[in-house]
């Protein structure tokens, strides 16, 4: 996803200061650009672009030094490497007469959360370390599935198996022995019946949530197909 910001639209956002979702930088003050970078990928609507702007001062002006834009960007392409998973970013430079800066646009992300250490996010024209309710909110937004189930590692649960037929009709059959979840991931989640048995796996997609009232635990309802 490229995401294509005109000269004109980039200077009226430098000069936006009421516009949370930017952030000006001097050459030489880059050490938080990694945060910055963080905190805009976390907390901006999916998408939307926030800007980190190098080269220019709090007041929106140019620093009127010449730099080396190219070593900047080579220094800030290495920096951002640290975080994970990878953030989008797209520079480019900017020119406002004979003046330049470095404007890098950074869209709003959906994989987050990112993190670089300590993950952040952005409370007005702050940024911030994120607080774990915050973090839990974060993960819940990616995959509420994933998040649910991961909050249930090393419990039992009760688990039906709807098999599909050759004909499409269903066949439902409850597990003798409750399962625990020894893991779950964005693709699968892992079951195991017992202590020393083989853990089997189901694909996520294959799996949804329910709840056990008779037993009050969390009961999965799997589709697996015939073969």
């Amino acid at each position: 996803m490229m995401i294509q910001m005109s000269d004109a639209d980039l200077l009226a956002r430098l000069r936006n200061f009421e516009d949370q979702f930017v952030e000006r930088k001097t050459v030489g003050d880059m050490k938080d650009a990694v945060k910055t970078v963080i905190g805009f990928a976390n907390s901006a609507p999916i998408g939307a672009p926030c800007v980190l702007y190098v080269g220019v001062r709090d007041d929106g002006k140019f620093e009127t030094k010449h730099q080396d834009f190219d070593s900047i960007q080579k220094t800030l392409n290495r920096l951002l490497q640290n975080i994970y998973p990878r953030v989008a970013y797209f520079p480019k430079l900017l020119a406002d007469g004979v003046e330049q800066a470095l404007a890098v646009i950074v869209p709003g992300s959906e994989l987050r959360p990112h993190f670089a250490g300590p993950s952040y996010i952005r409370v007005g024209s702050e940024t911030f370390e994120a607080t774990q309710q915050q973090l839990d909110r974060l993960i819940a937004m990616r995959s509420s599935k994933v998040y649910y189930l991961n909050q249930h590692i090393g419990e039992e649960v009760s688990a039906v198996n709807h098999t599909l037929l050759g004909n499409g009709t269903f066949m439902v059959s409850k597990f003798s022995n409750a399962p625990r979840i020894v893991e779950c991931n964005e693709f699968w989640v892992t079951l195991q019946t017992g202590a020393g048995t083989t853990p089997f796996s189901y694909m996520l997609r294959d799996v949804e949530l329910n709840y056990d009232n008779q037993r009050k635990r969390l009961q999965l309802e799997i589709t697996t197909r015939q073969l």
